[in-house]
């Protein structure tokens, strides 16, 4: 039967058989099981056709299927834990980025009507590149404030990174506010109160040393302390 036919035929199933359909996970030997090719095929159907109960009833089935595949390329390619923290935030965010790529590129979309796992791996691949590239920027600007002089202005130092410079582009703004957000969880995963405090006061804020140790309650020299102490902890946690 003809590709079209075969869609036509599914989307003529009332909604709980086609329900059952789609929840189907037997790829191998179950003959009814509905490939993920059809299924953003469907998903692109009802969407050009403003069926807003069908549109829903493929995108879940999709959601679903793509975080099936993001959990066990993370797995594959050790993101977790090398470079995300636990294997559940590594799925969101790569079958986010997965499904950002399908729906709003055509091309993308044309190739995941066809070959949706081949697509799916080229664009987790491209996924991955991405975080590592920013692991490595990372450990660039933490290297950079190591190295300067104990007696240096660090706020000043902390501005000169260019990692934390102002991105150009509202695309730019955005990956770097996701960026924080996943650098952020890390950091309070690994460093104390204090030092966590102090990292973002002086990296985020640009607050003054003296300042920070006003806020905290705490001598000039513990806030140092608690600065090389982060950076240390940073280094250890995000070195290649």
């Amino acid at each position: 039967m003809h590709t079209s036919d075969l869609d036509s035929a599914l989307e003529a199933l009332p909604e709980p058989t086609l329900r059952d359909r789609l929840a189907r996970t037997d790829w191998e030997h179950d003959p009814e099981f509905v490939p993920d090719e059809q299924v953003f095929r469907l998903f692109r159907r009802a969407r050009e056709a403003g069926d807003k109960g069908r549109i829903g009833l493929f995108s879940r089935s999709l959601s679903i299927r793509l975080l099936s595949l993001a959990k066990g390329f993370a797995l594959r390619s050790r993101i977790v834990p090398g470079i995300i923290g636990t294997l559940d935030q590594a799925a969101e965010e790569l079958s986010q980025y997965v499904w950002e790529c399908i729906v709003t590129r055509p091309s993308d979309a044309t190739h995941a009507e066809k070959l949706f796992g081949q697509l799916f791996k080229r664009r987790a691949l491209d996924f991955q590149r991405r975080l590592l590239a920013k692991k490595r920027k990372c450990q660039d600007s933490l290297d950079a404030m190591d190295h300067s002089p104990e007696d240096e202005d660090p706020e000043k130092t902390i501005r000169e990174v260019t990692a934390l410079r102002q991105d150009a582009t509202p695309a730019d703004a955005l990956a770097a506010k996701q960026e924080y957000a996943l650098v952020s969880a890390r950091l309070q995963a690994i460093l104390t109160k204090n030092e966590y405090s102090t990292y973002i006061m002086l990296k985020v804020k640009e607050m003054k040393v003296k300042d920070v140790a006003t806020a905290l309650g705490v001598t000039t020299k513990c806030i140092n302390n608690y600065k090389n102490a982060a950076l240390e902890k940073i280094q250890k946690e995000f070195k290649q």
